[in-house]
């Protein structure tokens, strides 16, 4: 199952909601995710062709791998209407597939419809509840609902499936952060850094920002 596109969406908008409890949030520019490197246009051109060579192949053969391929590439350009009907067609054919429904979503976490993507989470743990990075996204899901003790469960529940995945390190850090718990926060934060490196390398830096500003406030 991929998810890679899930965890590097959520890492950072879970970071842009941490401005409540009884921290100060760093200003604007400091948290927010940089520009992605440029791409060249030869390179533009090539994603676009795949694109559509992926396009007509799934057109010419439909399927529930199609679908799915074609709803992560859709996501990766950001055209999220189109990602959620790939989505939503790789789930008529298998309504349980768990990529599809955690990406799906992950779409509606993007368009702010954070109860339809709740449904597709639940949906995910009830066919796997060992499924760390659903906890992940749920949990991440729950924070930006301002749902702190729900959030801070499923946190736990993905660290306790998967003790290193990062996002859930940085998930929980910034939730700590959000409640004013500042040594927790900072300790979420080490175990961050001193951890395998998330799916978005850009993840360390921001890291790296706030936890300068949490050992400002001791």
């Amino acid at each position: 199952m991929n998810k890679f596109f899930s965890l590097v969406l959520l890492l950072f908008l879970v970071a842009l909601t941490a401005c409540g409890g009884g921290a100060t949030a760093p200003p604007p520019d400091d948290t927010a995710p940089q520009p992605p490197t440029a791409v060249s246009p030869s390179q533009a051109d090539s994603a676009d062709q795949s694109l559509q060579d992926l396009e007509r192949a799934v057109q010419a053969n439909p399927s529930l791998d199609g679908y799915f391929e074609l709803g992560n590439a859709y996501s990766r350009q950001g055209q999220l209407s189109k990602a959620r009907s790939a989505y939503e067609e790789a789930l008529k054919i298998n309504p349980n597939h768990t990529g599809s429904l955690s990406n799906l979503g992950v779409v509606y976490y993007q368009t702010g419809e954070f109860e339809k993507a709740i449904i597709k989470f639940k949906k995910v743990l009830a066919v796997d509840n060992q499924d760390a990075a659903t906890h992940y996204l749920y949990g991440a899901t729950l924070l930006q609902m301002g749902n702190h003790r729900e959030a801070e469960e499923h946190f736990e529940a993905a660290l306790k499936i998967d003790p290193v995945l990062p996002e859930a390190h940085f998930g929980m850090g910034t939730l700590y952060w959000q409640t004013g718990r500042i040594d927790e926060a900072i300790t979420e934060f080490e175990t961050f850094l001193a951890g395998p490196p998330a799916q978005d390398p850009r993840a360390r830096s921001q890291a790296e920002q706030i936890l300068k500003q949490l050992r400002a406030q001791k």
